[in-house]
């Protein structure tokens, strides 16, 4: 039996979720991928793998083997990607996780730009709003948002991102304008449902962080879905500004609470610390850093700066006939290297 073969089989089928998806990955059938399993078990003599109706699961013997077969396959990676490094090529398959949202709005023409100037790359990209295991997943490469946990992982700094409240001036005028944090009790508001803490949002109140727990109305697990749902009128929302700049550029969207919002959100490349380091791996570190650097202080500022003019248009005024609503020149602009 081959067994890196069987090794390359094993991770695709724990990467996809299923043999179905280990062999689309591989370009085998299913057949082919079962036989490779359920051989390397016999072969192993463990069970590596729990096999239900609906889904798979790792037992403890095929944790401490996947660990090692993705060292074994990595190493093996890298030294044939060093051969083709003598030879001035950048070559090999790069694995990365990265948030949905901020992947479509802003990751992707810096990806556009690498795969121009490294052709020979794949790159494996997966939009996904949940924590990711870099070790556990074989991910080279995860950005993340917001605080990290203490790890032996190498984090360098991508960019930030300030997250705001937003509504639509028609909610506005039908409900009234909240003041403070502790009056989105009284008002709609939408959740996120791939947010780890649930249906709570954070606040600089005199100067320190306060949590407000919310009862929702309305559920997406979709960022710019929740942008649209809050554009329609459908409630409140907080979301990132690069997700909603151009709804508040347009005058659907209006900013609300800024005094109380709390500080940007760091955006982290996260990777492991290599003795050896692929080049395919520091080239596409570089590229993203450098195109973050580059667009950083421009890529938000002229979307919301020419958005104030909309915003007093279309704020909602109180009974006495005061606005009742912040000004735009206090949003503070989107990613910053």
């Amino acid at each position: 039996m081959d067994r890196l073969t069987a090794m390359q089989v094993f991770r695709a089928v724990v990467e996809e979720g299923s043999f179905a998806g280990g062999a689309r990955q591989l370009g085998l059938s299913n057949g082919m991928v079962s036989k490779q399993i359920s051989r390397l078990e016999a072969e192993l003599g463990v069970r590596l793998l729990m096999r239900t109706t609906r889904s798979l699961q790792l037992t403890a013997e095929g944790e401490h083997y996947l660990a090692g077969a993705c060292r074994v396959l990595n190493d093996l990676q890298a030294l044939e990607d060093s051969l083709g490094e003598r030879q001035g090529e950048v070559r090999g398959r790069l694995k990365m996780s990265a948030p949905m949202d901020f992947s479509i709005q802003c990751l992707m023409p810096a990806l556009a730009h690498f795969r121009q100037t490294y052709p020979y790359v794949e790159l494996d990209l997966r939009l996904e709003d949940r924590h990711v295991d870099l070790m556990a997943e074989d991910y080279d490469l995860v950005i993340r948002a917001g605080a990290l946990s203490d790890s032996s992982l190498i984090a360098r700094r991508l960019a930030g991102t300030q997250v705001g409240v937003y509504a639509s001036p028609g909610y506005l005028a039908e409900n009234g304008t909240p003041e403070v944090p502790e009056d989105l009790a009284h008002h709609r508001c939408l959740n996120y449902t791939q947010q780890r803490e649930g249906p709570v949002w954070s606040f600089m109140v005199d100067g320190r962080p306060r949590k407000i727990r919310l009862s929702p109305t309305f559920s997406c697990d979709s960022g710019r879905g929740l942008v649209e749902a809050a554009a329609q009128g459908i409630g409140i929302t907080c979301k990132p500004d690069f997700l909603v700049a151009n709804d508040v550029a347009n005058g659907r969207l209006v900013p609300l609470l800024v005094d109380y919002w709390c500080a940007p959100v760091d955006i982290h490349l996260v990777y492991a610390e290599r003795d050896m380091q692929p080049a395919r791996l520091r080239a596409l570190i570089e590229v993203l850093c450098e195109h973050f650097a580059r667009i950083g202080h421009t890529m938000m500022p002229d979307v919301l700066a020419t958005s104030s003019t909309a915003v007093r248009d279309t704020t909602a005024v109180n009974d006495a006939g005061q606005n009742d609503l912040s000004p735009l020149e206090a949003v503070k602009p989107g990613l910053r290297p």
